[in-house]
């Protein structure tokens, strides 16, 4: 149960992060999210040394990502940051 758990939410902030990530325009903040993930990640992997449990995290953290565009670009923005999807602005 905690091994789902942990899964389930590592795998959320990855893909969250990778989310944010993939919206950001060019700048410092961009990077600091790729790197948010990637820490995510190396603690997962030191943490659970199972390569079921790893296989599955970046599974996981995919299928997050994915869908949580989908339902930010349902919304049009990411909430809490104010974020809009890239090629929203019609200039």
């Amino acid at each position: 149960m905690k091994k789902t758990l942990m899964l389930l939410l590592c795998s959320f902030l990855a893909g969250h992060l990778l989310l944010i990530f993939s919206w950001h325009e060019f700048s410092i903040f961009r990077y600091i999210y790729s790197l948010g993930a990637l820490f995510i990640g190396i603690y997962y992997f030191k943490t659970y040394e199972s390569k079921g449990l790893r296989i599955s995290f970046i599974l996981v953290s995919l299928v997050f990502w994915v869908l949580l565009t989908v339902v930010y670009v349902m919304i049009g923005k990411i909430p809490i940051l104010n974020l809009e999807p890239p090629g929203l602005k019609l200039e």
